[in-house]
């Protein structure tokens, strides 16, 4: 299958990292958190309504470190090869970044047994035990987002339960910091 990949830039419109992590290293900022990956989610759909019907989403990430934002993203023959390219990175980014968020393409299988597609996201920042990872259902033509985001490992990932309203917050203001997201979000649905 075809890759797309996005040309959008990746905005700098909510607050840098290492400012919100400062000090933050044991007590998780559950709203920044939030932020990540409400703007991922907002950027892998402004690039799923882009797509064509054989084109899968190029699996990218963005990194978060020292104020600075980048967007890598992971081509490759195969979309299989692709996940493992950007799964190898992500590895070592923790070792090296403030935080990342990242999108793949991918399928979960419904209780009906049907296939249905899916964004897959990983959040990372210091101080979580885990990323988070998450998906978003969505329909390919006409480009649609089907259902709320599923969080698949929230407190395993270190999130606490008393901070779910930052976390909803942050995730709601990461999809309007994000250009396209700001416009279309609620007509993708």
């Amino acid at each position: 299958m075809a890759c797309a990949h996005s040309s959008l830039i990746i905005a700098k419109r909510f607050a840098p990292l290492s400012k919100a992590l400062n000090g933050r290293s044991n007590n998780l900022n559950h709203e920044l958190i939030g932020q990540l990956l409400g703007f991922i989610m907002a950027h892998s759909a402004a690039i799923g309504d882009s797509l064509e019907s054989n084109e899968l989403l190029v699996p990218f990430v963005i990194v978060e470190n020292r104020g600075e934002r980048i967007s890598l993203e992971f081509e490759a023959d195969t979309q299989e090869l692709a996940v493992a390219k950007a799964e190898k990175k992500l590895t070592e980014l923790s070792n090296d970044v403030d935080a990342w968020s990242y999108s793949q393409d991918g399928l979960v299988t419904l209780q009906d047994g049907s296939k249905q597609d899916v964004f897959f996201y990983k959040i990372w920042s210091k101080g979580m035990s885990e990323p988070l990872q998450a998906y978003q259902m969505y329909q390919k033509h006409p480009f649609k987002l089907i259902g709320n985001v599923q969080i698949l490992n929230y407190t395993e990932s270190g999130l606490s339960a008393d901070h779910q309203e930052a976390f909803i917050a942050g995730l709601d203001n990461g999809i309007s910091a994000h250009p396209t997201g700001t416009e279309k979000w609620e007509s993708w649905f």
